[in-house]
C-alpha cells in the first residue's frame, strides 16, 4: 500500500511542477508571436494608406493587314524534235509544261494566257506559231487545258483570255499545260523554232 501511494504521491508532485513551468513558458511564449502581429498591422496599415487609389483602364489595340500577294513560274514548253517526212507526217507531236503558283489564302486568282509572238489569224480563230528566225519559217502549234487537248487555252483579239481560276491556299498549286504542235507541217524549213507566250495572274 504504501508503495502505491507514494507512486501516486511523487506522479501527482511532478505533473503539477512540469505543468505550471510549461503554462508559464507558453505564457511567454505567446506573447512574442501576439507582438509580431501588432507591428504587422501597424505596418500594413500604414502601407495601406500610402497606395495611390485605383483610378482608370485602357485598351491596347491591335491590328494587321493582310494584303493579298501571288507568285507564279513555269517551266518551258519544250517539244524536242519535229519530224514532218516520217514519224509527224500523220501524227502530232505533244508535250506539257507546268504554271505554278502560290497566293495568299482564299485569293479569287485568274490565270490569263496570250497568243504568242508570232500567233497568225486562221478564219475566225487564231493559232499560235513558233518561228525559225533564221529561214522566216514558222510552226503551228497550240496549247490546251486538258490532257485530251480538246479545249484550246484561249485569247481574243487583244492577245489575252482568261480560261483558268484558283483560290490561293498559301501554298504552291500546279496547272498542267498540255501542248501540241500540228502534223505534217511539210512546209516549215529546218532549224529551231521559238515562241513566248505571256502568262499573266490577277487577284
Amino acid at each position: 500500500m504504501l508503495v502505491r501511494a507514494m507512486i501516486k504521491a511523487t506522479s501527482g508532485l511532478y505533473s503539477y511542477s512540469f505543468s505550471e513551468k510549461i503554462s508559464s513558458v507558453n505564457t511567454k511564449i505567446g506573447q512574442r508571436p501576439l507582438n509580431l502581429a501588432i507591428v504587422l498591422a501597424t505596418v500594413l496599415g500604414l502601407t495601406a494608406l500610402t497606395v495611390p487609389a485605383y483610378a482608370l483602364d485602357a485598351s491596347l489595340s491591335v491590328s494587321a493587314d493582310i494584303n493579298a500577294s501571288c507568285t507564279i513560274s513555269t517551266t518551258d514548253l519544250s517539244f524536242g524534235a519535229y519530224d514532218a517526212i516520217v514519224a509527224n507526217a500523220s501524227q502530232d507531236l505533244t508535250e506539257t509544261a507546268t504554271i505554278s503558283t502560290n497566293c495568299t489564302t482564299g485569293s479569287n486568282v485568274v490565270i490569263t494566257m496570250g497568243g504568242g509572238q508570232y500567233g497568225a489569224w486562221n478564219r475566225r480563230s487564231r493559232i499560235r506559231q513558233m518561228k525559225n528566225e533564221g529561214s522566216n519559217s514558222y510552226l503551228k502549234y497550240e496549247i490546251y487545258a486538258d490532257a485530251g487537248r480538246t479545249f484550246v487555252w484561249s485569247y481574243d483579239r487583244f492577245r489575252m483570255s482568261s480560261v483558268a481560276s484558283v483560290t490561293g491556299t498559301g501554298a504552291s498549286q500546279d496547272m498542267i499545260v498540255y501542248g501540241k504542235v500540228f502534223k505534217n507541217q511539210k512546209d516549215a524549213a529546218a532549224g529551231s523554232y521559238t515562241d513566248t507566250v505571256t502568262i499573266g495572274i490577277y487577284y
